[in-house]
């Protein structure tokens, strides 16, 4: 018995070792996920049009400032980035230096669409914790250095007089109530996006992936979200342990999902806050390729 018991002890010992190699593997390395997205409503000029999707960075950085990261944006040579939100952790004390640095080096090569997570949002209404005047000096600073920043905001991206739009959304603290979901009136996009009238192609930056039948119902053609990161620890047939929210095994963790017209790419994010900690749950750069047809 006590040979058997070390046997176990020690499968035990070297699986535990390896976990955590693998752990502290995902904590610096990411890989890059690719999608195509196919429409009748992509209009011929965007047909191949390739995307880059970030979101949740949290201030992470890959190699000096970020060099790995924009190293693999330059190989992928894409015409536009689309930012999910989270690139900073809001916590007393902390910086958004790094992620102001970074979202800035985008823009000076490509254009930035950005549409707030979370974080961000907690640095604009609570700046008696974190400062007065935090929020607005990081939203100023990307919008000079280029970026478009979509606070329920939307924009036409034009192409050879064709366009399709873009949407930032930005919802309401309680719809990130841990233990809990707090439910969405239909009324509730409309009144920050308007209404979708038109057939253009329109693709929503929404951080919070719970309410994509929302946001399909809305009309998005294509959602990008994050905020989830992946559920933290991913079991293979299981998907992502838990949510932020606290939400065991959450529908909406990763990857595609679809809701009647709507597709949802849901991104785990590129990095971590609080709890640094990953598993079988690699940190994700996210190509996305639009076609026509």
């Amino acid at each position: 018995m006590k040979k058997e018991w070390k046997v176990v002890l020690g499968l035990g010992a070297v699986t535990g070792t390896t976990m955590l190699a693998r752990a502290a593997y995902e904590l610096t390395h990411f890989k890059i996920e690719r999608y195509y997205v196919t429409s009748g409503k992509i209009p011929e000029a965007f047909h191949q049009t390739k995307i880059i999707f970030l979101s949740d960075l949290h201030n992470t950085e890959y190699g000096k400032e970020n060099d790995r990261l924009l190293e693999s944006i330059k190989r992928e040579n894409p015409d536009y980035i689309f930012i999910g939100g989270d690139m900073l952790v809001a916590k007393a004390g902390v910086s958004f230096l790094p992620a102001l640095s970074f979202v800035k080096k985008l823009a000076e090569n490509y254009p930035v669409y950005y549409a707030n997570g979370n974080h961000e949002y907690r640095l604009k209404i609570y700046p008696e914790q974190y400062g007065r005047n935090v929020y607005e000096d990081y939203v100023n600073a990307l919008k000079d250095a280029g970026v478009i920043y979509l606070c329920n905001e939307s924009a036409k991206i034009r192409r050879q007089n064709q366009e399709i739009i873009v949407s930032g959304l930005e919802i309401d603290a309680m719809y990130y109530h841990r233990l809990k979901r707090i439910k969405m009136s239909e009324i509730y996009l409309p009144s920050l996006l308007g209404l979708r009238k038109d057939e253009r192609f329109c693709i929503l930056l929404a951080h919070n992936p719970v309410y994509f039948p929302q946001y399909a119902k809305w009309g998005a053609d294509l959602v990008l979200s994050g905020h989830v990161h992946g559920g933290i620890v991913r079991i293979p047939f299981l998907g992502g342990v838990i949510s932020p929210q606290l939400t065991l095994f959450p529908k909406y963790d990763a990857g595609v999902f679809n809701e009647g017209n709507s597709r949802m790419i849901l991104s785990p994010g590129l990095g971590v806050h609080s709890i640094p900690f990953r598993l079988f749950n690699m940190p994700q750069m996210q190509v996305i390729t639009l076609g026509c047809r």
